[in-house]
């Protein structure tokens, strides 16, 4: 059985610090590699060509949220067959 590896990492940060961290993570999936380091860990992820993407998005009173979430397997087997998703800025 593989080990179980984690990252996680929180903090307030600006906005274009958050796009340039949106930018890395758009370079590692077109590249097949992401990888997430701090001062104590790294983890390094190989995404194939087919992933399963999760977009939720939430405004309740003053607090926005938007949740981004990615998964593969690391074989290549096929997952369903993506739904139409439009975004804008």
């Amino acid at each position: 059985m593989s080990e179980k590896q984690e990252f996680e990492h929180e903090s307030v940060q600006d906005n274009q610090t958050v796009g340039q961290y949106l930018k890395a993570l758009i370079d590692g999936f077109e590249s097949g590699k992401v990888v997430f380091i701090s001062e104590k860990r790294q983890l390094v992820m190989q995404p194939n060509n087919l992933l399963e993407f999760s977009i939720k998005a939430r405004r309740k009173g003053e607090k926005s949220k938007i949740v981004l979430k990615f998964s593969w397997k690391d074989t290549h087997a096929a997952p369903e067959p993506p739904g139409r998703l439009k975004i804008t800025p």
